[in-house]
């Protein structure tokens, strides 16, 4: 993305931004596969735990409410900000109260998911010692809800619920993988997944829809910057979930073939499809302007600032 020069960005007021009315298919494609990914992995851990159908779905269910709720705080805190630099202010400031009027209620919901899935920790077989971590588990949970139900427009809200979070992937990584290297890997790949998944939740949840709601250059501007941030994470994030991925896949690598070609097996090589189809649809995904509605989001030159008209 290239930086605007002053003398383009002095002539903003000339240019107006076209806003396509369809909301773009791709991030709602990705955010559908990871979510699958997460899906397979998640029955191929859970059923090597001894765990039934019902507590597959709880197990899981846990993950990614805490997933999405981490990639979701990460934007509002980090990827969002009060001032960009050559940008008006009052457009930033309107900009984000539009972001907050969407992220709260999306903020709650995810809330609602975290309650629900409160209790997943509790159906985790536990090694000797650490009895203790599934219910300290089970109130990180609660404590998160509790945190985004009081809106993720308040950074007093937000900014301890994410450090819950943080130690609740934590306990989670060494609730299933113990120590070790495995749990350095296992918790890599939860906190990438997040990253992506959460982050994903706020562009096609929030930011989208505040982007709509302001169609000029200044706020374009903030909005793209906003979402170069999240992508230049996810550059990192997705081949992390991928060699993380496999390198807990190696697991099972002593197993049969006929093991790998049934349920539960067959889901691993499924899973590291649909993550090869996200990578393409990230790659896909700024090539054909999907990352937004609004003209310029996914790529600034779009604008045209150089010629002071927007492209037709």
């Amino acid at each position: 993305m290239t930086t605007p020069s002053a003398r383009d960005l002095s002539r903003v007021d000339t240019l107006q931004v076209v806003v396509r009315e369809e909301t773009p298919f791709l991030p709602k494609v990705a955010f559908t596969l990871i979510t699958l990914a997460s899906m397979a992995g998640v029955t191929v851990t859970s059923t090597g735990m001894g765990l039934g159908a019902g507590q597959v779905a709880l197990r899981w269910l846990t993950l990614w409410s805490l997933a999405l709720a981490g990639g979701f705080l990460v934007w509002r805190l980090v990827y969002l900000r009060a001032r960009e630099r050559d940008v008006d202010d009052t457009e930033v400031a309107a900009l984000n109260r539009s972001a907050f009027a969407h992220a709260d209620p999306v903020g709650r919901w995810v809330a609602l998911l975290v309650a629900v899935g409160a209790p997943g920790a509790l159906v985790v077989p536990v090694v000797s010692g650490t009895v203790w971590l599934p219910w300290a588990l089970v109130a990180a949970s609660v404590v998160v809800a509790g945190l985004l139900l009081a809106g993720v427009s308040r950074v007093a809200a937000g900014a301890p619920a994410l450090v819950v979070l943080a130690l609740a992937f934590v306990g989670w990584a060494w609730l299933d993988a113990g120590a070790g290297w495995p749990f350095w890997v296992r918790l890599a790949h939860l906190l990438s997944f997040s990253l992506w998944i959460g982050g994903a939740l706020w562009n096609i949840g929030v930011a989208m829809p505040a982007g709509r709601a302001h169609p000029s250059v200044p706020a374009v501007l903030a909005g793209a910057r906003q979402l170069d941030r999240f992508r230049w994470v996810v550059r990192f994030a997705l081949p992390t979930i991928i060699v993380t991925g496999l390198v807990m896949a190696g697991a099972y690598r002593a197993l049969p073939l006929s093991w790998w070609l049934a349920f539960p097996g067959v889901l691993i090589p499924l899973k590291v499809l649909a993550i090869v189809a996200l990578v393409v649809v990230f790659i896909t995904c700024p090539l054909f302007r999907h990352c937004s509605p609004v003209q310029g989001v996914c790529d600034i030159e779009d604008l045209h600032l150089s010629e002071g008209a927007p492209r037709p």
